[in-house]
């Protein structure tokens, strides 16, 4: 039996997005990192940080975009691809001193907006 996990764990650099087609039943479990995902059809935030697994409940295509640079068991057999994202813009001193949290989520979003559509998705199903 082979019992050597490290050829199974995928890296993700800051930025970049897993994309999981069919992702129903499938699984990640961070290794080390923080990953934010979102699936087809649900409005939920998930955000995963070291040692964090989550199972897919919803049917369709799902993103897990890296935070930070991250590692990751991903079992989600052939339906998976990693997109490689754009650096986020960073914000002035000013918007960050008055809203700072408010501003990151909007940017978070129109970057995830953005890869949605280097991945295929409809951005309506992400924001």
């Amino acid at each position: 039996m082979d019992s050597d996990l490290t050829q199974a764990i995928t890296k993700l650099a800051t930025g970049e997005i897993l994309r999981i087609d069919d992702a129903l039943g499938n699984s990640i479990v961070l290794v080390q990192g923080m990953v934010w995902i979102t699936q087809e059809g649900d409005l939920r935030d998930v955000f995963l940080s070291d040692g964090e697994s989550f199972v897919f409940d919803q049917a369709g295509i799902a993103l897990v975009q890296a935070i930070t640079d991250t590692r990751l068991i991903a079992f989600v057999g052939e339906s998976a691809e990693v997109i490689e994202g754009a650096a986020a813009p960073s914000m002035s001193s000013e918007v960050r001193g008055v809203h700072g949290g408010l501003e990151s989520r909007v940017l978070v979003h129109r970057d995830l907006a953005a890869y949605a559509q280097l991945a295929g998705v409809p951005a309506h199903q992400i924001a």
